[in-house]
């Protein structure tokens, strides 16, 4: 993949290293700083130590985190299987809930204790 980012010009001290010509370069026509492939930590780096200008360095980093992405990992989301799982747990345990409540009130108590009222005398 190629990957190009606005730069106006190329501050004057920087040189492309002869190693990276065939993957970094600059159209001073178009204002593009463009890279192709994944750019290394030490190749940014690299190329960060050539100067200090704080334009180049955001231009040179917005092109170090466009190439990242390249062999980023997507990331899973396990948010939709929680929720179902979550909604499964709740249904099963409000059925439980709903079963035991309906069976105590059809089961006839086995020792009923018959009340005896005693009246007092005459």
């Amino acid at each position: 993949m190629e990957y190009s980012v606005k730069l106006a010009s190329l501050p004057e001290k920087v040189r492309i290293p002869e190693r990276l010509r065939e993957r970094l370069s600059f159209d001073a026509a178009r204002g593009q700083l463009t890279y192709r492939g994944f750019m290394t930590k030490c190749t940014y780096d690299e190329l960060a130590a050539l100067d200090d200008d704080v334009i180049y360095h955001r231009a040179l980093e917005e092109l170090f985190v466009r190439t990242s992405q390249e062999i980023a990992q997507p990331t899973r989301s396990h948010g939709l299987a929680s929720v179902l799982i979550m909604s499964a747990a709740v249904a099963l345990l409000a059925a439980v809930a709903f079963w035991a409540m309906t069976r105590q009130s059809h089961v006839e108590p086995r020792d009923q204790i018959s009340a005896t009222t005693v009246s007092p005398g005459p």
